[in-house]
């Protein structure tokens, strides 16, 4: 099962955020993909404006931990994400998983005005399977 957790400073706080609003703007999916190899951790789009691809390296400041055995690419539709983008923008870390059928697990870490530490866990289904080039 691919593992990979984002840690966000003060300087990388909205590096996800922004890659995440640049993709839904150029494409109704996002395509991720997680390999123990280069890219290590990679979102794409692909549309009429063009592709674009943000490769996140595993030894990466934002990267507190990055586990993953196998390849695995799964495509997810950018209307079914959105609604994750609002605790995405409030976190302090966040962890992006996924299983072997593709179910993309986000768990976000939020401190609230208090100081007390919530999770914010979104789950959603590939749109389709990607098979391995």
């Amino acid at each position: 099962m691919p593992l990979s957790t984002q840690s966000q400073g003060d300087a990388e706080q909205y590096v996800l955020v922004a890659s995440l609003d640049n993709a839904r703007n150029l494409s109704n999916i996002l395509k991720i993909t997680m390999s123990p190899s280069q890219p290590y951790f990679r979102l794409s789009t692909f549309g009429n404006s063009g592709n674009a691809h943000y490769d996140y390296p595993k030894d990466s400041d934002m990267m507190e931990l990055f586990r993953c055995t196998k390849t695995q690419t799964n495509r997810y539709k950018m209307s079914l994400l959105k609604p994750s983008t609002k605790a995405l923008a409030l976190s302090c870390k966040v962890s992006v998983r996924t299983d072997s059928r593709g179910f993309l697990s986000l768990q976000y870490l939020v401190r609230n005005d208090d100081g007390q530490i919530c999770f914010v866990e979104y789950f959603c289904c590939p749109d389709e399977e990607v098979e391995e080039q």
